[in-house]
């Protein structure tokens, strides 16, 4: 067996910001001292441990939140949904992911590629960890900690390997470590060196326990991680933010993570909702439809990058909620053999699908729809709003131009000759048109009722025009449309 070991630094500033502006310094607060910081704070003089009254006099502009539970849990889980793409085996171990990798090396290139490619998507999701590879879970952990980077492929190289490391990496606490230290114990080699028996004397065995996991001799049995099949997933931003950029870098932190997780049910998401929280304000809410099933965060991007320049927000965003309960399934395609060929029609369907519902975005979605064809003659009334996928065609009828009048538009008459610029010859097909009058049974004359003689007719510009004739009195010529 092969364990990575991924371990988060600084883990309660990551789950509470994993999006930082790179301008003010953050903390985390337990109590009333820091018990993590970023890179500015720790330059300005901030230190872990430190209490806030102090800390703020070394850097007024900090950022300090309190330490939230609840939040690294969720994040830990949002971590935990991205390696699900890499194996089936993962472990969540308080600040840490345990991966068990043995069968998927040869499926991702082998351990180089398949690291790099894991730590690509923690970026994207916003996790930033360090990783060290062990034939234990426990081993792996403790690597990470203290020797980064390591991979140990064998369990008889375990000793030399965990030997130089600090007795803090155990976790044991400072009660059990106490004693070690006072009897001049620094590291794990000198532990492994002294008797069990001598060890047993102060009060070590919890830790001889930990240490015959992370040796191999004593087995460490791990509970993969369930993930419900739901999203819900938060940011929260270190400062309220009203700038689009700032908003879609912090959603594609969570687009990623999500798309990561789907990717390892082999599932996808048609709608979803971004949440944009206020400071006192109920949350503006995006509803981002993809009209087919997807599972890439540059299209539930797209989306919201079209959503969030047609609205205008009612006050800076604090934080972000990405939140999606209906998955469907999506398996996964094989490769052509002979390379990319030519879309199929199922990509071609999801792509209309995405045009659709990005536009819908964009302009509302009121005013995006198909046309259907209808059984009614009328031309006005020929094709109905329909929704996209959803038309018919309609009857098939004689020529009629695509391009209709809003309102038809009366024409003068001159010796019994439609007038418009000049005389208009109308030529010899005509359509006949006695439609409308059920819209209005009550009434002795529908207003929509049509009783209408179509000519098509030649213009002295040389246009070709869609004229009629009304049946009942006064007889008069009107234009109803253009041909192209």
């Amino acid at each position: 067996m092969l364990w990575l070991a991924l371990v988060f630094p600084e883990w309660p500033l990551q789950a509470r910001f994993r999006t930082r502006d790179g301008t003010r310094p953050l903390a985390v607060s337990q109590g009333q001292r820091v018990i993590a910081l970023d890179a500015i704070a720790l330059a300005q003089g901030v230190r872990v441990g430190q209490r806030l009254a102090d800390a703020l006099a070394l850097a007024p502009d900090l950022v300090i939140r309190s330490r939230e539970p609840a939040a690294e849990t969720a994040a830990l889980q949002d971590a935990a949904g991205c390696a699900l793409h890499f194996t089936p085996h993962v472990s969540l171990d308080d600040d840490a992911l345990l991966l068990e990798l043995s069968g998927s090396l040869k499926l991702f290139g082998g351990l180089d590629t398949l690291l790099r490619t894991l730590q690509r998507t923690l970026a994207a999701a916003g996790f930033e960890s360090v990783s060290a590879c062990a034939p234990t879970p426990r081993a792996a952990r403790w690597l990470a900690l203290g020797a980064p980077g390591q991979r140990v492929r064998n369990v008889a190289a375990l000793p030399g390997a965990l030997a130089p490391l600090p007795l803090e990496v155990t976790g044991a606490g400072s009660g059990a470590l106490l004693p070690l230290r006072d009897a001049g114990l620094r590291t794990l080699g000198e532990l492994m060196a002294l008797p069990r028996s001598a060890l047993a004397l102060r009060d070590a065995g919890p830790l001889l326990t930990l240490l015959d996991q992370a040796l191999g001799r004593r087995p460490d049995l791990r509970v993969d991680h369930s993930a419900p099949p739901r999203l819900d997933s938060r940011i929260e931003l270190p400062v309220p933010r009203q700038d689009s950029d700032v908003l879609l870098f912090a959603a594609s932190r969570l687009f990623s993570a999500a798309c990561a997780r789907l990717a390892a049910a082999q599932s996808g998401v048609g709608e979803c909702a971004l949440e944009l929280e206020h400071e006192g304000q109920p949350p503006t809410v995006l509803t981002l439809r993809t009209g087919q099933p997807t599972r890439d965060p540059r299209v539930l991007a797209g989306l919201a990058r079209e959503h969030l320049a047609r609205i205008a927000l009612p006050a800076p965003v604090a934080a972000l909620r990405l939140q999606a309960t209906d998955w469907l399934l999506m398996p996964g395609r094989s490769r052509d053999l002979f390379g990319a060929q030519a879309p199929s029609l199922a990509e071609t369907r999801a792509a209309a699908a995405l045009l659709v519902e990005r536009l819908r975005a964009r302009l509302g979605h009121d005013k995006v729809h198909a046309l259907s064809g209808s059984a009614d003659p009328r031309p006005e009334c020929a094709q109905q709003p329909a929704e996209p996928g959803a038309a018919r065609p309609g009857q098939a009828r004689t020529r009629r131009p695509l391009w209709l009048l809003t309102e038809p538009e009366a024409l003068a008459e001159r010796d019994g000759q439609p007038w418009r610029h000049g005389p208009l010859h109308c030529l010899e097909d005509s359509e006949r048109i006695e439609a409308g009058w059920w819209d209005g049974l009550d009434a002795p004359l529908a207003a929509n009722e049509a009783l209408r003689d179509y000519r098509i007719a030649i213009g002295p510009r040389q246009e070709v025009l869609w004229i009629y004739r009304e049946h009942h009195p006064p007889h008069r010529w009107y234009l109803h449309g253009v041909f192209g």
